[in-house]
């Protein structure tokens, strides 16, 4: 328990501070938690060759000493100092990274609010640097962009881009209609397969678009405040002749609405998308039995209704694929490709694992729906049920990314290749979740004959995941895996498969065509994540060592439910990964 009088008093002798009281709280106006316990603190520092008196107001949130105390500048201080960078829209000070795992002292706080004054007063003075403050607009530019600067100005996160810095390619967009898509208003790209992808998937979520006008501007700003009225923004347009011709050619063939002007933020080596659009722009009606008064349509803009409204101020999300990469693990892979042969339980719960793989392209084969005695162990749940399985699995990775490529076929991978091999050869890779020996016997002679060229995964379980297995096979031992998984008795198998066993795990509901061999999807998601380092190994770093990977389940479930273990599975523990070479 913190004695927050005791810790006044000893601060006290530093800084002149006292504690404000629950009423004249409310009359300040800031965004405090009705739980702190906020002090204010009265000091002085040098800005501008003057010395200025100072207002803090340092809120210790109920979970100190686990989290910093915020600290607010005085509203009256900040209107005579403003724009400082490091200063957020409610007055508070960014005086350390809240992403960062911070460690406060436990024994010295007196020390550590010190150190927050000492620290909130170097940002005030740093901002008489004027390169330094420049800097640094550019760096956080986007926490000001997006800043209300009056109770009319208008900000909106309703953009997203794709933009492939090295195309060169012509920036376009589209704007969302009827609704938005996840929560977006405006795509803009450079890349025709991503407009594809993404129109794609707006029509699967029924949300219309049409296309819009790009204007590609220099950079103008500075420093905020960043609040445009249409007046300001044709300003800006017409210190460039050319750039002006472009915007009003796009403001006769679109509405106001529909035509966005954009920049470029350069930052930490990375460029940033910012611009705006006129969505609350009036046309003015035609006088009656005359014409309008007004010489083109960009004119509008500047009339006396429209001239003093505010442009909408507009920040684009970066979702590229490489991004996102960089973003999760800080650095960017080589993208690869998978086809997958069926989208059961294995096979869609390795869908899961495998979108967190530098995988940009899915081609999914499976001819069945996904019924409801599917969905306790399935990747997809009751809202996807009587779906096509490749459907329901298209449906989770495009809400992951609408980048990411999906094809699907709603046939047997039997049926694909004998007909359109391609659409496996074209990936990377092919994994098997069939878990039909004969299925898998067709596919490796397949292989042997040369139709299937690429690297194969084949997945299978045990029933009660006696066992998991997943064999890796380059196309050169696909003749010898064909050989390992044709024995009676396979090497690795942690059941015996004796017929007696057959009634224990097989199991039959009521009528014909209600068998299902159990397994626990716990037991599952445990066997994919042992497997996954070697999964990831194979995909991603290029392990092209054919392999044979073992995963032994709980051996005491099976000794309760009265099954014959093997040899194989009597000599190893339960839970464990056996590796062996094909």
């Amino acid at each position: 328990m913190i004695d927050y009088e005791l810790l006044l008093k000893e601060f006290g002798k530093i800084e002149n501070c006292k504690k404000i009281e629950s009423e004249e709280l409310k009359t300040l106006g800031y965004n405090l938690s009705k739980d702190s316990i906020v002090w204010e603190i009265q000091t002085e520092l040098t800005f501008n060759n003057k010395n200025i008196n100072v207002v803090f107001y340092l809120s210790f949130l109920n979970d100190f000493p686990f989290v910093v105390p915020k600290i607010f500048i005085s509203k009256e201080n900040y209107n005579d100092l403003k724009y400082i960078p490091h200063i957020n829209h409610d007055l508070s000070i960014c005086i350390f990274d809240e992403g960062l795992n911070l460690i406060l002292p436990k024994n010295d706080f007196v020390g550590l609010i010190e150190l927050i004054i000492s620290k909130a007063k170097k940002i005030i003075r740093d901002a008489e640097d004027v390169e330094y403050k420049k800097n640094e607009f550019k760096r956080e530019f986007k926490a000001y962009w997006v800043l209300n600067y009056s109770k009319n100005d208008i900000t909106s996160n309703l953009g997203f881009h794709s933009i492939n810095e090295n195309s060169g390619e012509e920036i376009k967009g589209i704007k969302f209609t009827n609704n938005y898509l996840s929560n977006y208003e405006y795509f803009i790209g450079n890349n025709d397969a991503d407009f594809k992808k993404i129109k794609e998937y707006a029509k699967e979520q029924k949300c219309s678009f049409k296309e819009v006008g790009i204007l590609l501007i220099e950079n103008e700003f500075i420093e905020p405040p960043f609040e445009l009225t249409f007046a300001d923004t044709l300003a800006i347009l017409k210190k460039d002749n050319n750039n002006y011709n472009k915007f009003k050619e796009l403001c006769r063939n679109n509405d106001f609405d529909c035509v966005l002007v954009i920049f470029i933020n350069s930052n930490n080596s990375s460029n940033e998308y910012y611009g705006w659009t006129y969505q609350n722009a009036e046309i003015l009606s035609r006088k009656k039995g005359g014409s309008r008064n007004v010489s083109s349509k960009i004119d509008h803009l500047s009339n006396r209704i429209n001239e003093k409204k505010y442009a909408t101020r507009l920040t684009f999300d970066n979702i590229s694929i490489n991004r996102l990469q960089l973003r999760t693990t800080g650095y960017t892979e080589t993208q690869n490709s998978v086809a997958i042969s069926g989208l059961g339980s294995v096979g869609s719960n390795l869908v899961f694992f495998l979108k967190n793989l530098p995988i940009n392209k899915f081609n999914l084969i499976d001819k069945e729906s996904l019924s409801s005695e599917n969905i306790k162990r399935h990747l997809s749940g009751f809202s996807l049920l009587k779906n096509n399985k490749v459907d329901a699995v298209k449906n989770d990775l495009k809400n992951t990314n609408p980048l990411i490529e999906v094809k699907t076929k709603v046939k047997s991978v039997t049926a694909i290749i004998q007909t359109e091999t391609d659409y496996i050869n074209d990936c990377d890779f092919h994994i098997v979740a069939i878990g039909k020996t004969m299925i898998e016997e067709f596919i490796l002679n397949a292989v042997i004959e040369g139709k299937l060229i690429k690297p194969t995964f084949i997945f299978w379980v045990e029933p009660f995941l006696a066992s998991g297995q997943m064999l890796f096979i380059m196309p050169n031992d696909a003749e010898r895996a064909l050989a390992f998984i044709k024995k009676e008795n396979y090497d690795y198998s942690v059941l015996s498969n004796s017929e007696n066993q057959q009634d224990k795990t097989y199991l039959i509901e009521g009528s014909c065509q209600t068998g299902y061999f159990p397994y626990s999807a716990s037991y599952l998601i445990q066997f994919l994540s042992s497997i996954f380092p070697y999964l990831k190994e194979h995909i991603a770093n290029n392990d092209n060592v054919s392999k044979v990977y073992s995963w032994i389940g709980d051996k005491e479930l099976l000794k309760s439910k009265g099954l014959v273990i093997t040899e194989f599975g009597t000599n190893n523990n339960s839970y464990k990964l056996i590796i062996n070479d094909l």
